[in-house]
Order: C-alpha cells, then structure tokens, then sequence
C-alpha cells in the first residue's frame, strides 16, 4: 500500500487519473465491482507489487534430481556454454523476485518505470513476461501449491486504501493519518 500510494505522490498524472476514475464511477462500490469495474486502479495495484514485491527472493531445496532449462544460454566459468543446469536433490535454488520484476529482458526497457498503463495497454505485459507463472504473472504471491492463501485479501486491502485515498490532493499525508 505504501508503495502504491508513493508512486502516486512522485507522479500527479498518474494520480489524476485514478481519482478521475474513482470519483466517475460515483458511490461506494460493491466487492464484485472493486475487483473488476475499476481497470486503473488495478493497474496501478499490479504495477505497484510487480516494482516492490513484499517476498524479494524465494530460496527452496529442490526435493529430486532436476534439471532446470535457462531461457538463454550462458557461457560458465569454465567457458562452456550451457542452456540448463542439473540440480541434485537437496540443492538449495534462489531466485531474485525483484531483479526478475525489474528486468529489461522480461518486462522491456522501461522495467524500472512506475507505468501502470502497461497493464491496460495491448502488448504493454511482454510475452517473456506473460511466461512467468504466479498472480498476473509477477510470483508475488508465490505460485502452486505454496501460493498466498491471503492474496485477495492483500490486493483488496491495497485497493481500498487507495481508494479511501481518492479525494485526497496529497495520498502520503491522508495515508500518515490512517495509521494514527
């Protein structure tokens, strides 16, 4: 949430925008309604947990002999080049959430902009990134079996602060005052 509500202080457009949304779609809208009539706003919650996910790294111990396949292949240490790697049952495998949310060569070459309209926009998710498996294709909730069982509560929660947010010329400071 905090993230969210940043970014929309760092960019009044953007801002603009969402309370031009918020405010036509005129009283209180019902949970059906929060999940699936307000694009921008989705937008704006999917860009914020794809810059700042809560889970930066996952670390799990592979529970066979695998072989993991490498999108591209890579020159080792040794010079050889290769385009998997063979994991041993027990090995522990990391991957660095937020690099891969960041990345250039997933997420195109402005990975690193807050651009929530890239959510609404036909070709904005890149292929490489439509590959990715988890929650709109971003792993901040995790995926199968060890998926979030709170995800929905945790996107709804966002979106209802920063619609209560949605009067408000100054997000962070209405934001400040909630939390008092």
């Amino acid at each position: 949430m905090t993230w969210a509500l940043l970014e929309l202080a760092r960019h009044p457009d953007i801002q603009t925008k969402l309370r031009e949304e918020l405010l036509s779609f005129g009283g209180e809208p019902s949970y059906n309604q929060f999940t699936t009539g307000l694009p921008y706003l989705d937008a704006i919650v999917q860009e914020a947990l794809r810059l700042y996910p809560a889970g930066q790294d996952w670390i799990r111990r592979a529970d066979e002999d695998d072989v993991i396949p490498l999108s591209e292949p890579v020159r080792t240490k040794s010079g050889e080049v290769v385009d998997s790697i063979a994991v041993e049952r027990g090995t522990e495998v990391g991957i660095s959430v937020f690099c891969m949310k960041r990345s250039e060569a997933i997420w195109g070459p402005d990975a690193k902009v807050f651009r929530p309209d890239r959510w609404l926009e036909a070709g904005g998710v890149t292929k490489k990134a439509q590959e990715v498996k988890g929650f709109r294709h971003l792993l901040t909730f995790g995926d199968g079996p060890r998926t979030c069982l709170g995800k929905w509560f945790a996107v709804a929660e966002i979106k209802v602060c920063v619609y209560l947010a949605r009067c408000s010329a100054h997000p962070i400071q209405f934001y400040r005052r909630c939390l008092r």
